[in-house]
């Protein structure tokens, strides 16, 4: 018995890092990979598993892992920071996605309460595989990055009442008054654990683990912690896996939280590869060829139905047009936590097995489109929202069509931190300029602040000729999402084949594509933070200055290209530093007999080898002080001399 589990299981690890070689390969999802390992290993197609018991308890396991790392990246405090978009935007898409389907689901005569059931299912999406999605395009950080992952935050928390909620919707006349009365005691007895867990029993449990600066004693009380939590809440009728979830997001507010993270990952990673793998091992490819096309055509129809309630949620937000395209593509998906919440209604009696198997072959096909919807989410929004504006106008705002007509400006595209401090310095030196961003609150907020900003997609043609890009002198265009950068440069060079293009990145390998486009210059963050750090080092080793900032504009001036190839005959033209110089700071206390004395008369130069270059006394410094500067108590002396010389002066010194 054991030699046959340990010849599946090592058929399993072989099967799935084959496909996930190839997924990696063809840019898809990992996730993807683990389920059609699945796929492939389980009974229904070459049957290299019998049994999916042993897996499927590896599979649990794994689920607890995967909700106890999602706990933790949960802050709630940056909920609450976040509130309109996670708390507004997810109830709008649960919302109106549960009543879209449960209509559609009555009007096919499926009972009200499956029905419900149905509706609340669909509305979850994959925060997995979307996240995974936008970290790998550089989205993260964008407007439609941040609301899509704003609703799925919700859609995951709203997963522990939803596993309430099932029971009740198998069997409505098993939970009377005092039932339901019950569940809400249970409720409140949780919530009341999860507030004294977090403030005074997780973080003093963590405090003392690290105390010991032992990282095994660490691991072993995180790990402790998420099943202990997980039993205890677990013996409410919560599954284990919200109880993890629940002990994530208590470990999420103390200080130890990204410690914690990082040792559970590796065996989040693992674990929950086996989860997706047995999610894949339970598709019964002979069922979806019963009914092939049933199946397509109900996946097709739930990331249509989904892309429209998650443009529609966005558009509520009065979010643009083609930021409520991205998100509504990137949420057209079932997610994952819908597996859980699948089981539990079969289990439960809610839904029959082939109910089950459909909703778990839609789940995957929807899942699998992901990626490649994403991928041509910007070319697709662009087309639809182009469309959208023939017929209905520019979405950008009432303010830029009543903005006054001006010339030789600068065009800040973004206004976050970047474009924030390019306005600052275009204010400070009388540049006149003009500020166009994608977020209504930050639009709002400044225009009551006296900026001139307006609200507009920067993407667009119409928008940038509202804002002068025709007369403009400059635009500078600092946002976080590539494609966007890409198409802001592409319409302002098409309309303006003079204005100079100014671009801020990420990452180094946008750079030639910017070029191309159009910019004239590209400053990538990761060069511009390299060149910051070793101009630093350089002038701690006492490299003359100009010559730093030759290097530095050579640099620049050639692409970076030093950098790209790690030139190390340039580098060595520049001397490392003054062989055996060092400085060092010396305070002047009151037992030390110097105080009073002048520098003339002490004999630091003769006896000691070291000068005093400059005096710190307060606020006050005094540079290169004269023989008759005398040394006051609390001084800071800044001293120069050989390194041996230094070492031994403060050593001797008491410094």
């Amino acid at each position: 018995m054991e030699s046959i589990f340990l010849l599946e299981l090592m058929v399993i690890l072989i099967l799935s890092l084959l496909v996930l070689f190839v997924c990696n390969y063809l840019k898809i999802p990992l996730i993807i990979g683990y389920i059609l390992s699945g796929v492939l290993v389980g009974p229904f197609v070459l049957g290299f598993v019998g049994s999916t018991q042993i897996i499927e308890l590896v599979a649990e396991i794994g689920v607890i892992f995967l909700l106890f790392t999602i706990g933790i990246q949960y802050s709630l405090k940056s909920l609450f920071e976040a509130k309109k978009l996670v708390v507004l935007g997810g109830a709008l898409q649960m919302v109106i996605t549960t009543l879209c389907v449960m209509a559609l689901a009555l009007l096919f005569g499926t009972p009200a309460n499956v029905a419900v059931f149905l509706g609340l299912l669909v509305s979850l999406s994959s925060t997995a595989i979307v996240m995974k999605v936008l970290q790998e395009r550089g989205e993260l950080e964008s407007l439609h990055g941040k609301t899509t992952l704003s609703i799925m935050i919700f859609q995951d928390l709203m997963l522990i009442p939803l596993m309430f909620i099932t029971p009740l919707l198998a069997a409505p006349e098993n939970y009377q008054a005092p039932s339901i009365i019950f569940l809400l005691i249970t409720g409140f007895l949780i919530i009341g654990l999860v507030i004294i867990s977090t403030r005074f029993i997780v973080p003093r449990l963590l405090y003392h683990s690290a105390k010991m600066k032992s990282q095994e004693i660490f691991l072993l009380s995180v790990i402790a912690i998420c099943f202990a939590i997980a039993w205890i809440i677990s013996q409410t009728g919560i599954s284990l896996a919200l109880g993890a979830f629940i002990a994530g997001l208590m470990i999420s507010e103390s200080e130890f939280s990204v410690a914690a993270l990082s040792h559970i990952m590796p065996f989040r990673d693992v674990f929950a590869g086996f989860f997706f793998i047995s999610i894949g091992m339970l598709l019964d490819v002979a069922f979806f060829l019963s009914e092939p096309l049933l199946i397509l055509a109900l996946a097709l129809s739930v990331i249509l139905l989904k892309c429209f309630t998650g443009t529609l949620t966005t558009i509520f937000l009065n979010l643009s047009r083609k930021t409520a395209i991205l998100t509504g593509l990137a949420l057209s998906q079932i997610g994952e936590f819908s597996f859980i919440l699948a089981k539990a209604g079969e289990s439960s009696g809610l839904i029959s097995g082939s109910m089950y198997q459909t909703i778990l072959d839609v789940t995957l096909f929807t899942m699998v489109a992901t990626p490649f919807l994403m991928a041509g989410s910007h070319r697709i929004a662009g087309r639809i929202s182009d469309r959208m504006e023939d017929i209905m106008g520019p979405s950008c705002g009432f303010d830029l069509t009543r903005a006054p007509a001006t010339e030789n400006h600068l065009i800040i595209v973004g206004y976050g931190l970047n474009g924030r401090n390019v306005a600052r310095a275009a204010k400070y030196a009388g540049i006149p300029y003009r500020i166009i961003d994608i977020n209504p609150d930050m639009v709002r907020t400044e225009c009551d602040h006296g900026e001139p900003i307006f609200y507009g997609d920067g993407t667009q043609a119409s928008v940038l000729e509202l804002a002068g890009i025709r007369t403009a002198r400059i635009i500078v265009v600092a946002i976080a999402d590539r494609i966007s950068t890409q198409q802001v440069v592409q319409s302002a060079r098409s309309l303006n084949s003079q204005v100079h293009i100014l671009v801020r990145t990420r990452f180094v390998n946008e750079v030639e594509s910017l070029h191309t486009l159009g910019a004239d210059e590209v400053i990538p963050e990761e060069f511009e933070t390299s060149i910051e750090i070793f101009t630093r080092v350089l002038r701690d080793y006492l490299v003359p200055t100009s010559e730093v900032n030759q290097l530095v504009e050579e640099i620049r001036g050639e692409n970076y290209e030093m950098l790209r190839s790690l030139a190390p005959a340039r580098l060595s033209q520049i001397p490392a530093q003054i062989p055996g110089l060092d400085v060092a700071s010396l305070r002047v206390t009151g037992m030390n007999p110097v105080i009073g004395k002048s520098l003339a008369k002490l004999p630091w130069r003769q006896e000691k080898g070291i000068s005093v270059i400059a005096i710190q006394r307060g606020d006050q410094v005094l540079l290169n002080p004269g023989g008759d500067t005398s040394i006051e108590e609390g001084d800071v002396a800044i001293v120069v001399g050989s390194t041996e010389n230094v070492r031994t002066f403060i050593r001797e010194s008491g410094g």
